[in-house]
């Protein structure tokens, strides 16, 4: 018997969720986001509220994507990269991918009841940026393509390699950031949202170097030997461990978004 009272408390409600302009206070958003892809979101904020908090605090959900904008993103980071980005003994890095995600709940809070905020809450999600790994010498046919991984001296019995290298980020932590919701006329506006994710889960590096046609100087007899799976594994092993390292510095996840709203 209880619900059906509950059910008629929330039937005769609506009229006076209606006279307090409840309704309208409920927004949705479409944009883009820097670090994320498409975003979606949908927030409730009413600044005519007579109460000093009310009219001041609201609440948001979203989730943003790659998957809608991932063949401009891909070809944005294309274009960035063009013949390549070098990063040290002649390697270069191309071919750059990006997958990603992020979902959030946040409280809003209006100093001026309307235009800027600061927001709070907690937002989880994941990066995975692939990209192709390369070195070439250029009108070369027969020369050795020399490098260094993790201290040891490797060479290419060629003039090129080609490798891979993945960077994940698996993240969930709290939220802090600010924006700003702008009115633009007939319930429509746009927003900024400028903000970061802290976590306590850095990003992970791997490596992935092709052993055929791969020699490696033996310092203790002075010469070059094909290499072996478990020495490159291990030199591997140290090179990603050494930029772990570096990237476990890096707990602050970057988001920011742009975009249009709906007010009804």
């Amino acid at each position: 018997m209880k619900y059906v009272y509950i059910a008629l408390g929330i039937l005769f409600s609506i009229p006076a969720l209606a006279e307090t302009k409840f309704l309208d206070g409920m927004s949705v958003g479409v944009g883009v986001s820097a670090t994320t892809g498409m975003n979606l979101s949908l927030g409730y904020h009413n600044p005519d509220f007579e109460s000093y908090w009310t009219r001041r605090l609201g609440v948001r959900i979203d989730f943003a994507a790659t998957d809608p904008l991932k063949s401009a993103i891909d070809s944005a980071i294309d274009s960035y990269m063009r013949d390549g980005r070098d990063v040290g003994d002649g390697v270069k890095i191309d071919e750059g991918s990006l997958d990603a995600w992020h979902g959030s709940i946040l409280l809003d809070y209006y100093p001026f009841a309307r235009t800027w905020r600061v927001s709070a809450g907690y937002a989880w999600g994941g990066a995975a940026l692939d990209a192709a790994i390369f070195g070439e010498i250029e009108r070369a046919r027969a020369q050795r393509f020399y490098f260094y991984l993790a201290g040891d001296h490797y060479y290419y019995n060629g003039n090129n390699f080609n490798g891979a290298a993945n960077i994940d980020w698996n993240y969930h932590g709290p939220y802090f950031g600010t924006g700003f919701d702008f009115n633009i006329g007939c319930r429509f506006g746009f927003f900024l949202d400028l903000g970061v994710v802290v976590t306590n889960r850095p990003a992970k590096l791997s490596l992935d170097v092709p052993q055929e046609q791969l020699y490696v100087y033996n310092r203790l007899i002075g010469i070059w030997l094909p290499v072996t799976i478990p020495q490159l594994d291990a030199d591997i092993a140290r090179a990603t461990r050494d930029a772990n390292d570096k990237l476990s510095d890096l707990r602050v996840y970057p988001m920011v978004k742009l975009g249009f709203s709906y007010r009804f």
